[in-house]
C-alpha cells in the first residue's frame, strides 16, 4: 500500500511543477513576439507607437484570455483535453529550431540578441519607455473592462508573473546590454498595476482621482491644524518643526492595508479608499505645541555717510570722491515669546501593529518601501514621470512644476519661484544626493519642502533646505549694496572660488522688484548665471550690476 501512495503522491507533484513551467512558457510567448519586434524598432522597419499598441493589445488579450482560464469552472474533459493540446501544440512553436535563434530561450540568448541590436537599441530605449507605459495604462485600463468580473484569475496571472520576473524595478532598470527586456516588462505593467505595484500608476493623468490630489489636499488639512494653533495663541514668532511622515512610507502602509493580499486593487481611489487614507495619514502623524520666552540677539546693519572735505575751506562745496559710504553693525538681545509647533510622526512599523497586518500584508509592505522602486515613488507622489531635462531649462514659468503651490500661501513657483528655482538648480549643479525625491526639480523640491514647512509665508527659510537634502547647507547672506561694481564681481568671484554654490540677488531687494538666479560660473571679467526668468547667461548684461544688492551661499557636503 505504501509504493501506491508513494506513485500518488508523484504525479501530483509533477502536475504542480508542469503548472509552473507552462507559465513561464506563457511568459516566453509575448517576449518572442516582443523580441521579434524590437529588432524591426531597431532596424527602422518598425514604428515605436505602433509597437507598443500592438503589444499591449497583444499582452491585454493574453491577460483576458489568462484570467478567464484561471476561473472557468465546470468545463468539459474534452475541452480541457484540447485546451491542453493547443497550449502543446503553441509551446513546441516557440521551441522550435526555426523560433530558438529568434526568441529569447536563455540569457545566454538574450546578451548574443543584445550585442547585434548595439547601440541603436540603447539609443532607442528611452523615448520606447516613455511611450510604452503611456500605452500600457491606456491598454491596460481597456483590457480590465472586460476582465473585472474575473478579477481572481486574474490575480493568479499577476501572481505568476512577478514570481516568473522576480522584480519589476530590477528588469525595467536593467537597460544596457538587455535593452529589449525593459519594454517587454513595459507591456506586463498590464496585469502589473491591478497588483500591490498599481499604488506606483495611482496619479496617472486618467484617473478620476489621482493620489497626487489626495497628497496635496491632506497636507493642505495639515496646514489648517496648524493655522488653527496660531489663531489659539499669543506669540511674537512663530517655529514650526517638522518630522512628518515620508509619504513613501504613509502610501506603502497604505497600499499594503488597502491591498489585503491582493483582494482589492490599489491603483483606483474611491471614497473609501480616500478614507483609509486620510485615517493612515492621521495614524501617522500628529501635532502637539508649546510657547516659550526666549532670548535672542538681534543684528542691524546701519548704513551712514562720512563726508571729508579735501580742501581749507569750510564753504567747499563736496564732491563724489569726498562722500564716503560704511556700513555699521549693532547686535542687541530682546525677548520673544515664540510659539513652537512640532509635526511628530510614527514609525511604520507601529502602524503594521495597530492594523494587525497578515503575513501577506506585511510582505507587500517590505516590498513597496525597498530603496529598489525608489524611482517609481515620484510617479505616485508628486504625478510626475521620467526626468526634468537639463538644469539650463529649468524656468519657474511655462514648466509642469509653474502652478504649484508655494507654503500655505495661493503663490506659486510661476508668482514667486525665482529663489528657490536658483536653489534647486544649484542643488542638482552640487550633485549632492537628493534623497528620495525623483525626480529632482523644482517643482518636486518645493512639494518636499512643503512637507517640512520650509516656506514662512511664500518667504524660503534656508534651514529646512538640508532636511530634503541633507548633504546641501545654507552657510550665510552677503550684502552688495553700496559697492562697487568691482567689488561686488571681486566678492562674488571670491566665494565661488572657495567652492561655494550662490544664488545672486540681481533685482534690487524690495519686494515687488526683486528676482534671484543662480551662479554659473565666473571668468576673468564676466559672471555666468542659470537664470530662472530668462535664458541669458552674462548677469551684467541682463541685469544693471547696480542692482545686485546680495547673495546667500551654500556648501555642499556629498
Amino acid at each position: 500500500m505504501s509504493d501506491i501512495k508513494t506513485k500518488d503522491i508523484k504525479p501530483k507533484s509533477v502536475k504542480k511543477l508542469d503548472k509552473a513551467v507552462a507559465w513561464t512558457e506563457r511568459i516566453k510567448d509575448p517576449i518572442v513576439y516582443a523580441n521579434e519586434k524590437s529588432k524591426d524598432a531597431v532596424s527602422g522597419d518598425g514604428n515605436i507607437v505602433d509597437y507598443g499598441s500592438d503589444k499591449i493589445k497583444y499582452v491585454s488579450n493574453r491577460a483576458k484570455d489568462e484570467s478567464l482560464y484561471a476561473t472557468k469552472k465546470g468545463v468539459t474533459k474534452t475541452k480541457d483535453i484540447a485546451i491542453k493540446k493547443y497550449q502543446k501544440k503553441k509551446l513546441s512553436k516557440a521551441t522550435s529550431k526555426d523560433n530558438i535563434g529568434k526568441g529569447i530561450k536563455t540569457s545566454k540568448t538574450i546578451s548574443k540578441n543584445s550585442e547585434k541590436v548595439g547601440k541603436e537599441a540603447t539609443k532607442l530605449s528611452k523615448k520606447m519607455l516613455e511611450q510604452g507605459k503611456k500605452i500600457a495604462i491606456k491598454g491596460s485600463k481597456t483590457a480590465v473592462k472586460g476582465t473585472k468580473a474575473a478579477f481572481k484569475g486574474l490575480k493568479a496571472s499577476i501572481k505568476a508573473i512577478i514570481a516568473a520576473c522576480k522584480s519589476l524595478v530590477a528588469i525595467l532598470t536593467a537597460g544596457g546590454a538587455v535593452a529589449a527586456i525593459p519594454i517587454i516588462v513595459i507591456c506586463l505593467i498590464g496585469l502589473l498595476i491591478y497588483s500591490i505595484f498599481g499604488i506606483f500608476f495611482s496619479s496617472d493623468s486618467n484617473n478620476q482621482v489621482k493620489m497626487s490630489d489626495c497628497i496635496a489636499e491632506l497636507n493642505t488639512k495639515m496646514d489648517a491644524k496648524i493655522l488653527d494653533i496660531e489663531r489659539r495663541e499669543i506669540y511674537d514668532e512663530v517655529v514650526i518643526e517638522s518630522n512628518q511622515a515620508a509619504w513613501k512610507d504613509i502610501l506603502s502602509v497604505y497600499a499594503a492595508r488597502v491591498s489585503n493580499g491582493n483582494e482589492e486593487e490599489v491603483m483606483t481611489i474611491t471614497p473609501e479608499k480616500k478614507k483609509i487614507l486620510e485615517e493612515v495619514f492621521w495614524d501617522m502623524n500628529y501635532v502637539t505645541y508649546e510657547t516659550k520666552v526666549e532670548k535672542y540677539k538681534v543684528k542691524t546693519i546701519d548704513s551712514r555717510v562720512h563726508i571729508e572735505l579735501n580742501g581749507n575751506s569750510h564753504y567747499q562745496r563736496p564732491t563724489a570722491s569726498d562722500i564716503k559710504h560704511y556700513d555699521v553693525e549693532t547686535e542687541t538681545e530682546t525677548e520673544k515669546r515664540v510659539l513652537h509647533i512640532y509635526i511628530n510622526s510614527k514609525s511604520p512599523s507601529e502602524l503594521i501593529a495597530k492594523y494587525n497586518f497578515n503575513e501577506t500584508q506585511l510582505k507587500q509592505y517590505q516590498e513597496l518601501s525597498s530603496d529598489k522602486y525608489i524611482t517609481m515613488w515620484a510617479s505616485a507622489i508628486y504625478g510626475v514621470y521620467g526626468s526634468s531635462g537639463e538644469i539650463s531649462t529649468w524656468k519657474q514659468k511655462g514648466r509642469e512644476w509653474s502652478n504649484i503651490r508655494i507654503g500655505n500661501t495661493s503663490k506659486t513657483i510661476g508668482d514667486v519661484g525665482c529663489l528657490v528655482t536658483s536653489v534647486s538648480i544649484l542643488i542638482k549643479k552640487s550633485d549632492v544626493p537628493t534623497k528620495d525625491i525623483y525626480p529632482f526639480n523644482p517643482g518636486t523640491f518645493v512639494t518636499a519642502l512643503n512637507n517640512v514647512y520650509g516656506f514662512d509665508g511664500a518667504n524660503l527659510q534656508y534651514g529646512p533646505i538640508s532636511k530634503v537634502v541633507p548633504g546641501f547647507v545654507y552657510q550665510d547672506r552677503v550684502i552688495l549694496r553700496d559697492k562697487s561694481k568691482s567689488e561686488k564681481f571681486d566678492t562674488i568671484k571670491k566665494y565661488y572660488e572657495s567652492g561655494y554654490y550662490i544664488a545672486i540677488e540681481v533685482a534690487g531687494a524690495t519686494e515687488t522688484a526683486q528676482h534671484w538666479v543662480a551662479l554659473d560660473y565666473v571668468t576673468d571679467n564676466k559672471i555666468v548665471m542659470l537664470d530662472p526668468g530668462s535664458d541669458a547667461t552674462d548677469m551684467w548684461s541682463q541685469y544693471d550690476w547696480n542692482k545686485t544688492t546680495q547673495f546667500v551661499y551654500f556648501k555642499a557636503t556629498k
